[in-house]
């Protein structure tokens, strides 16, 4: 039987396998410290060194293993080191990465060299042994290549700077930060971000007050992870001042995020925040207190229905239309009874939406039932009928029949009927069959009739 080329190589290597491993019992029966032998000629370091070699990149594979897991001791650290220039690029690369999940400092020199080296494979994988090498001492480096280079370079040298250990790494990343380069600047201040720094907090909001409008975003990135709701005003402050469409656009989804955490403890900067800023940023302070939430919240919002500008009015009335607080009740009551047409369509689906049935409360057929004189279109008035259709109740289907005269939304209001017919357990016989003889009356749909003959022969 013939093996291919693809069989062969498993062949040797499982070859190999059995008899390193086999070499590695007996020979650590005799002596346990086998691994920690810095002579050269030691037979298991040097056979980890031939499959490091090895020009077959399964072979190498199993080499590299050991060289991360299995091969301890500054000693080994050394020989695969010295083997480096001796390897083809692409071993190169694999040993370089497989040193830095190794963790052993006595490589990083060598590293340190190869990270300008002429091949950008090894200059890749260089930079990412740092992660696992490096410290503080490394941070200067790393920003350099994150700014500067090319694209997996970058991406190569920010998970280094994101992966590096030490006490004193985040006090050096900003200390790079004070007279570095543009480009070293917004690099390391998403590092900042990834690497969870709240402790950098000041050093960001001073960023993010900057002139320079790439680091001002980069900053205001940053403070989605690390502010918190005592940041609330500084953030407040920020939004009022930003410049352009994409940084006012951070900054609001910094402070969204900020409120998402914090939520009422937000509200009052946010509410006093609200006089002083422009339009535009009003809008946005109204998002932040719908995501806030609480009664400070929904008093502020509640104010800004006397805006003087119609664009925050239209947004005050969004954010009520989507409150999820009954309180918003009598504010949406009000709003609907209005002659503003778009206020009045988004205060009925907010009412709407709160009167019908939840989880934790049953369907308000009151509240539903004044909507449905309130509606002045048929949009709205099958808003209401299509909640109707869930409420298994006789409130219900008194409340879907008074619309079912109606043409411009018969068929729905005799659907709804129908369902509640289905499925309602406590009405009177007599009192739906009437109901279903009327839907038969005035709706034309097929199925629909068929669901109502269905319920009269059940009766």
């Amino acid at each position: 039987m013939f093996l291919g080329k693809w069989d062969l190589a498993h062949a040797r290597m499982a070859t190999i396998y059995v008899a390193f491993f086999w070499s590695i019992g007996i020979m650590s029966i005799a002596n346990p410290s086998v691994w920690g032998q810095e002579e050269e000629e030691d037979p298991l370091l040097q056979m980890v060194v031939e499959l490091v070699s090895d020009t077959d990149r399964d072979m190498r594979a199993l080499g590299l293993q050991q060289v991360r897991e299995e091969a301890p001791g500054e000693a080994a650290t050394k020989n695969f080191v010295e083997l480096l220039p001796k390897l083809a690029t692409d071993a190169q690369a694999d040993l370089l990465e497989a040193l830095g999940e190794r963790g052993d400092v006595a490589a990083r020199p060598k590293v340190l060299e190869m990270v300008d080296g002429k091949e950008e494979v090894v200059r890749i994988a260089s930079l990412r042994a740092l992660g696992g090498l490096g410290s503080a001492a490394e941070v200067s480096l790393l920003a350099k290549c994150a700014a500067s280079g090319s694209d997996n370079e970058k991406s190569a040298a920010l998970q280094s700077l994101v992966r590096l250990r030490g006490d004193d790494v985040n006090k050096a990343i900003v200390a790079g930060m004070s007279d570095a380069e543009t480009p070293v600047r917004v690099a390391l201040l998403g590092v900042l971000a990834d690497r969870n720094a709240k402790e950098a907090l000041s050093s960001v909001l001073d960023s993010a007050k900057g002139t320079e409008p790439s680091v001002r975003l980069a900053a205001t990135k940053a403070l989605r992870y690390l502010a918190d709701e005592s940041n609330t005003a500084a953030i407040v402050d920020l939004l009022k001042v930003a410049k352009g469409d994409a940084e006012r656009g951070q900054t609001e989804l910094a402070l969204l995020v900020v409120c998402s955490r914090g939520r009422e403890k937000c509200a009052e900067a946010i509410v006093a925040g609200l006089d002083d800023a422009d339009a535009s940023a009003r809008i946005a302070l109204l998002h932040a207190l719908a995501r806030a939430g609480g009664a400070d919240s929904l008093a502020a919002i509640v104010e800004r229905l006397k805006d003087d500008d119609e664009a925050v009015q239209d947004e005050a009335v969004r954010m009520l239309s989507a409150w999820p607080d009954p309180a918003v009740k009598s504010n949406l009551m009000d709003l609907a009874e209005k002659d503003n047409p778009r206020h009045q369509v988004l205060a009925i689906r907010g009412l709407v939406r709160l009167a019908g049935p939840q989880e934790d409360q049953p369907a308000d057929i009151e509240t539903l039932s004044k909507v449905m004189d309130m509606a002045k279109r048929p949009q709205e008035k099958r808003l209401v009928i299509g909640v109707l259709g869930g409420i298994a109740t006789s409130e219900s289907l008194a409340l879907a029949m008074s619309a079912v005269s109606d043409l411009s939304i018969a068929e729905e209001a005799g659907l709804a009927a129908a369902q509640v017919a289905e499925r309602i357990e406590d009405g009177d016989a007599d009192e739906i069959r009437t109901a279903m003889q009327k839907v038969l009356r005035f709706v034309q749909n097929r199925e629909t009739r068929d669901r109502v003959q269905k319920v009269l022969e059940s009766l």
